[in-house]
């Protein structure tokens, strides 16, 4: 099952990147991604303390359809990691790594509202799990020193397995 996912999710991207080359503008964007998780899929554990902060990166194609309105396939992966609970329990890093595909509307030239849906391909206390992601984001897309960047604020969540959920922050390079 987890072949045929990752099979369907590339086959979208490779068909989106190929036809997004023939009309409109695309562009690329990498960067850093910081979060804090906001649930706690080990909740029925006594004393599990959950994760707390988590950092990463992803790289994003997005293609601009119409003025306004976009496409987007992005790709990253994020480890938060574990909190104690006691001197003998610490939970190991709950890595993300999503494969998703939604888009973004653009109020005005700068802000962006948008959502994305995929899979992620997650690491549980050392077991591989595969969720259904889901991300609502909004982003400012701005200049520094003439370099393009956008600032994005999402939350991004895993159903399934006890479902897993974050804040997160995207600050990346537009290419």
């Amino acid at each position: 099952m987890k072949k045929e996912i990752l099979f369907l999710t590339l086959a979208l991207a490779i068909t989106s990147i190929s036809f997004a080359q023939k009309d409109g503008k695309t562009k690329f964007s990498i960067g850093p991604e910081i979060g804090w998780a906001t649930t706690n899929p080990l909740s029925d554990i006594p004393g599990n303390k959950g994760w707390g902060f988590g950092i990463g990166g992803s790289l994003q194609i997005e293609h601009f359809f119409q003025e306004q309105l976009t496409g987007a396939v992005s790709f990253g992966i994020v480890s938060y990691a574990g909190r104690s609970s006691s001197a003998n329990t610490k939970n190991k890093a709950y890595t993300a790594i999503p494969v998703k595909v939604g888009g973004n509307y653009y109020v005005g030239n700068k802000l962006h509202l948008g959502a994305q849906i995929g899979v992620g391909f997650n690491s549980l206390s050392g077991e591989s799990i595969t969720t259904f992601a889901y991300t609502p984001q909004i982003g400012y897309n701005f200049s520094r020193n003439e370099k393009p960047l956008d600032l994005t604020f999402k939350y991004d969540g895993y159903a399934g397995n006890g479902g897993f959920g974050a804040l997160g922050i995207r600050l990346s390079l537009i290419l």
